[in-house]
Order: C-alpha cells, then structure tokens, then sequence
C-alpha cells in the first residue's frame, strides 16, 4: 500500500482574515486544482498530516475536505485516503450556454439609459406624508410580537373593522368586518378572485382598453375573455351581455384605467339590471377613486348592489404603493373562499404594514393624509394642465377629470406614435394606450410622484417633442 503520510499540498494562499480558516483553506485548495498544481487523482494527505503541514487545527482541514468533497472537487476512497476527484476539472469549468429554459427568456439590457422622467402610471408620491405620523405607526405596530403563524388569512381583524367603518361612513357600503379580506395590493387581490372564482370556459369580461393585470388573471385560469369597448361613458354594458351573459365583469368605473373619465348613472343603471338578471358577479376596482376634480364622486356599485359587487381597493395608493397592501369587500360566502384560498396559498398580507395602517385609520390621520394628498393632487394638476396648454396648445389632454394621470395626443394616430417615440428618445419612460389593449398610442402622463419643479420639466419635454414632429 502506498505511504499516504508521504503526501505534500503544495503552497497555498491564505491571507483574507474577513474569512472562517476552513473557507479560505478550501478555496486555496480549488485554486490549486484550477491551475494544476493539484491535477486530478493527487492524493492529498491525511488530514492531521495536512493539518501539521499547514499549521491549522485539524478540524479546519476536516471541514475544508469536507467542503470540498460536496462540491465533487475531492473524493474519499475509504482507507485509500482522499484524492482530487477525476470530474475536477469538468465541476470547475464555466459553462459554455446557459441551459435551454434561460436561453429562451427574452434578452434584455440591465443597463438603463439617460432617463429625464418617469410617466408610467401606478406611482404616487410620499413626501406628502409627515415622517412623524408614519414614524408613529410603525411604532404603534412594534408594540406587540407578530403572530407566531402566518396570522388570521382574512387579515387583521381590527383592521378589518376600521375599512368596514371607513367605507360605511365615506363610501355608503353596508359592508362588516366579516366581508372584508385584507389582500397584496389591488393587482393581487384581482388575481386571487379569478383563481377562486373563475372556471376554465366561464366568460370574464373586460374593460378593453382596460387593466391588463385582470385580463391576465381571467386567461391564466382558463377564463374566456369578453371585451368591452369604453367611450365617453365609459364602458358600453350592453356589449358585454350582447350574447352570453358573463360569469364576471370587472372593470373601473370611479376612474377609467387608463382613459380616464366615470361610468355614467345611465350606464351604471344598466349594468345593475342586467347583473342582476344575469346573475353576473361584478368586480369593482376603485382604483384612484379619491382623487376626483371635476363633477360628483358617485357612491360605489358596492353600496346599491351588494350582493352582485366584489369591491376591490386599496389606501396605500394614497400612502405609497410599495406598501403592496389592498383589500376586497364582498358577499360573505365570497371572502369565506378568498380566505381559504389565502391560507392554502400562503398569500397573507404583511402583518406589519396592517397593524401600521389599522393605526392610521383608527386614529385618524389617514383621513387626514387623504384630504391634504387630494388638495395636492388637485393643485398639482392644474399646475401641470396649465404648463402644457401654454407650451403645446396642439395637444389635446383627456382624462382630467379625476386620477393621477393624463391621455396627450395630437388627434391622429399616426403623429401620437411620432409623439412617443420623440419623448422616449429624450429620456421619458413612459405607456400608451396600447401597453393596455387600446388600439392607439395616446402617451399617458402619471404625475402622482412628481414634485412641483418637474410640471415645467415635462412641459418643456412635450415641447421640444412636439417640435420634432
């Protein structure tokens, strides 16, 4: 049998003191496989041998064997002693190609370019918001430990009766703490109604164009998919019963995503009847409903037809979106089964952020943010309005009516693509009407998020594109 004791490791670097001896021993040890000084089938010493040679305990060179064994580096062959494994070289080579299922992602750049502003929708600004109510709540949610599970599916139960007593005082619903289903957000909250309540092959109607992210949900479950043409009343009902009439209906008719502009008496008149012949579920996505400029806030569908209605909504659009906190108020057997499908999904919402929005709301400084967040918005939007009407009279300006966003376009659709394509050159990051399913490509502008000095920014940006047209 060959004297294994008479084994030597060459030299080896080890000086990086941030690291545990046993890691910066294994990683000498591969540096040496990698150059050749250790090629494989060299037998390395003993591990008090090896240990002795190098001044280390032995545990550290045991730990480093071991290590490196995991990683098909080395390999023990019992009494024989332990030897640098054949498939060394193989385990230390860098892939020549990505595996098949990331060669077939779509490339794209890591590397963003020169960006002047941000008009994408769905932004919003915290600046509004004083950091010492903010401080507070956070403090008020650190009072108690979290729940030792993943907490009620429902969500917070004081929670829930605080929206419950929002809603019946602001938005005239009926609703209690029971129906509400504390969910991830609004987009979240649409997804989790369609796997609970959609079938493969029930018909799911759509505002078209519309919220994509519903659209998305009613396919990815088997869904089939209706859509409803918008005009200046919003969405036309009559189509979306024109045949067979849907299982769902969702759409927004505070504030049409993304055109703007509320779905009229006659029109919610309409869908009620049919909805209720029909036996149609509709779901109600209130997005941007508190900021309305122009005109009367109607009460939701959710308060004269409750049991038809899954209203779906959120606070944190007017706090910050990355709060990822919404929630659904709904018929009881409607959020018995959203809870159930929550708790066997793991799709709890996060318990801090609950226990901080349940402070704000019992204590009443969310009422509070909503009315200076709608002053600003308000003041912000004729700011802007105003910029863009003395630098680019050509451009016409939809959707001012209510919401966090305008529609631009110069009335054909061929200049609106120019438009596009001449602001994104500058450094706009921004949608048109078809990122939602529209057939044109009016450029819509968020300014939720922007500061006071960036409404002349933008103007100047639509000028100098228009300009170039």
């Amino acid at each position: 049998m060959p004297n294994i004791a008479a084994s030597v490791l060459p030299t080896l670097e080890m000086s990086n003191t941030s690291q545990a001896r046993n890691t910066q021993l294994a990683l000498a040890l591969s540096q040496a496989i990698r150059d050749g000084r250790l090629p494989p089938g060299s037998r390395l010493p003993p591990t008090r041998d090896a240990a002795s040679q190098l001044g280390l305990g032995r545990n550290t060179v045991v730990d480093a064997y071991a290590d490196l064994t995991a990683e098909g580096l080395l390999e023990s062959r019992g009494r024989l002693g332990t030897f640098v494994a054949r498939q060394a070289k193989a385990v230390l080579q860098p892939a020549t190609s990505l595996p098949r299922i990331v060669r077939r992602l779509p490339s794209t750049s890591t590397t963003p370019g020169a960006v002047s502003q941000d008009w994408r929708l769905g932004q919003s600004g915290t600046q509004l918001l004083p950091l010492d109510v903010w401080r507070a709540a956070c403090r008020e949610a650190g009072r108690n430990l979290p729940p030792s599970g993943y907490g009620d599916p429902q969500g917070l139960f004081t929670l829930r009766e605080a929206i419950a007593a929002w809603l019946r005082r602001h938005r005239g619903t009926r609703h209690e703490a029971t129906q509400i289903v504390i969910t991830q957000g609004t987009g979240s909250a649409v997804e989790l109604l369609a796997r609970t309540l959609v079938r493969p092959g029930d018909l799911c109607a759509v505002e078209s164009p519309g919220y994509s992210r519903a659209l998305d949900a009613f396919e990815l479950v088997g869904g089939t998919i209706v859509r409803v043409p918008i005009d200046e009343q919003g969405a036309i009902v009559k189509e979306a019963f024109a045949n067979t009439a849907p299982s769902v209906f969702h759409l927004t008719p505070a504030n049409q995503y993304p055109l703007g502009g509320r779905l009229s008496g006659l029109r919610r008149a309409e869908l009620a009847a049919l909805a209720s012949k029909a036996g149609t579920l509709v779901i109600e996505n209130e997005y941007d409903h508190e900021f309305i400029y122009e005109g009367q806030n109607h009460a939701p569908l959710a308060a004269t037809l409750a049991g038809q209605t899954v209203l779906v909504s959120t606070f944190a659009k007017s706090i910050s979106p990355a709060l990822r906190i919404g929630f659904i108020a709904a018929p009881q057997r409607v959020a018995d089964a959203l809870a159930s499908s929550i708790a066997a999904q793991g799709l709890h919402a996060s318990w801090p952020v609950q226990a901080s929005l349940q402070w704000m709301l019992a204590s009443g400084e969310l009422q509070r943010h909503l009315r200076r967040v709608r002053r600003h918005h308000a003041t912000q939007r004729d700011r802007l309005l105003a910029a863009i009407r003395q630098s680019c009279p050509e451009l016409q300006v939809r959707g001012t009516e209510g919401g966090l966003h305008f529609l631009l376009t110069l009335g054909r659709k061929e200049l609106d693509r120019k438009l596009a394509k001449e602001l994104k050159a500058r450094g706009v990051v921004l949608q048109t009407v078809t990122d939602f399913g529209g057939e044109t490509d009016e450029v819509l502008m968020g300014y939720g998020h922007m500061e006071r000095t960036e409404t002349q920014a933008a103007a100047d940006l639509l000028r100098g594109a228009c300009a170039a047209i």
